[in-house]
């Protein structure tokens, strides 16, 4: 599993936190914002994966993956600007099939050896750590990937809704920690405790007007609940 979480974590850092309003917006308009974003996704995944590339088997899966990620986003946004009723669907099969192409890596001998990064040994205590890489997973999960998810979602379903619902910079920085004090709460205040200080929580938005939306702020409680809960349950 040790590489198929380096990867896991390579495409969310790449496909959410690096993929910004601006880079979205271009990948919309045009052919070379999906090329930024697949040399982007291929560089986090070569840095992930560098104690590796001496190797050529994974040299040659990252060319593939980053060719794959091309192509698939380039289908996906193409069917999505000519069904876009279909949006969720697209994004969330777009999403199942990234998954897929990264299990091939459990075909190469040596997918869950750990190897060290050159550099000091507290680099290396945080990337041997699973622990540590899976936490990172459920980060991204828990914040970013949420936000594309949902406005994705209320694309879809929701009439209504705005656009970049979700997804705006004060909606993305709110959520981050909206969620993460939902997600410490749940994790490390079991209890009654945890409930009042996950609807405290809510109280971030008040000083945004366009924020002030109750059932934005259930929704997004109910996604941190849901994914902690995971998070616990896995680890």
């Amino acid at each position: 599993m040790f590489l198929f979480l380096k990867l896991i974590l390579a495409h969310l850092i790449a496909d959410f936190i690096l993929q910004f309003e601006e880079l979205y917006h271009l990948k919309v308009r045009h052919f070379a914002g999906h090329t930024l974003h697949v040399v982007i996704h291929g560089t986090v995944t070569a840095l992930l994966l560098f104690p590796y590339l001496n190797e050529p088997v994974i040299l040659g899966f990252i060319a593939l993956l980053t060719v794959e990620h091309l192509l698939q986003d380039t289908i996906k946004y193409h069917l999505t600007k000519k069904f876009p009723a279909k949006r969720f669907a697209y994004y969330m099969t777009d999403q199942i099939c990234h998954l897929a192409f990264l299990c091939v890596i459990f075909l190469i001998p040596f997918a869950n050896e750990a190897r060290l990064l050159p550099g000091p040994a507290l680099l290396n205590f945080f990337y041997l750590d699973s622990g540590v890489t899976s936490f990172a997973i459920f980060f991204i999960i828990l914040t970013f990937a949420a936000s594309y998810t949902l406005n994705s979602f209320y694309q879809s379903y929701v009439p209504g809704s705005r656009p970049l619902h979700w997804i705006t910079s004060p909606e993305i920085t709110i959520a981050i920690a909206e969620r993460s004090v939902i997600a410490g709460a749940v994790i490390f205040l079991p209890g009654l405790g945890s409930m009042a200080l996950a609807l405290a929580a809510g109280l971030l938005r008040l000083p945004f007007k366009n924020l002030r939306n109750w059932n934005d702020f259930l929704v997004s409680a109910a996604w941190s609940l849901a994914v902690s809960a995971a998070y616990l349950g896995l680890s």
